[in-house]
């Protein structure tokens, strides 16, 4: 187990606030592209797939073969009150979130990385699997908010 996974993950906090440094409200709800949400929706988002993964994960780790049911994001962004969130402190739930989970993961032994759950669509799943899809998922979204800042003529710092 590469355990320089779990700094990844938990870098995701610290880089999803950085995505909306300096952006103002209309900003965030500008939907420029690539995508149909805005960066306000797809910072939300991140947190509520990030509260889902997060029990997904420790779920594996404690129980044998426990089922994980999916959910529809598109659902979420369009019925969720998403306009009326403190993205601040989205932000900072999810940072938390994300240290939290990432000491839990670093207390965990090689071995648990094997174990696994069974998603209602898409079958067997490991818990590396999810941690290294969690991984990809926040830095897949950032590439979307990265290219509709530079739209926005607000390119993100380096």
């Amino acid at each position: 187990m590469d355990r320089t996974l779990i700094d990844r993950f938990e870098r995701g906090g610290p880089a999803l606030r950085a995505a909306i440094q300096g952006l103002t409200e209309d900003d965030l709800r500008a939907k420029p592209g690539p995508g149909a949400w805005s960066i306000r929706e797809l910072v939300i988002h991140l947190l509520d797939s990030d509260l889902v993964a997060h029990d997904r994960m420790r779920r594996i780790a404690a129980m044998e073969k426990p089922l994980l049911i999916g959910y529809d994001e598109n659902a979420y962004v369009a019925k969720q009150p998403y306009d009326a969130l403190d993205l601040d402190l989205v932000c900072e739930v999810f940072e938390c979130s994300r240290r939290l989970m990432a000491q839990h993961l670093r207390a965990l032994p090689d071995a648990a990385f094997a174990r696994e759950g069974v998603h209602n669509e898409r079958g067997i799943v490991t818990l590396l699997e999810l941690l290294e899809g969690y991984v990809w998922h926040v830095e897949h979204h950032l590439g979307f908010a990265r290219q509709k800042r530079e739209r926005l003529g607000k390119p993100m710092s380096p």
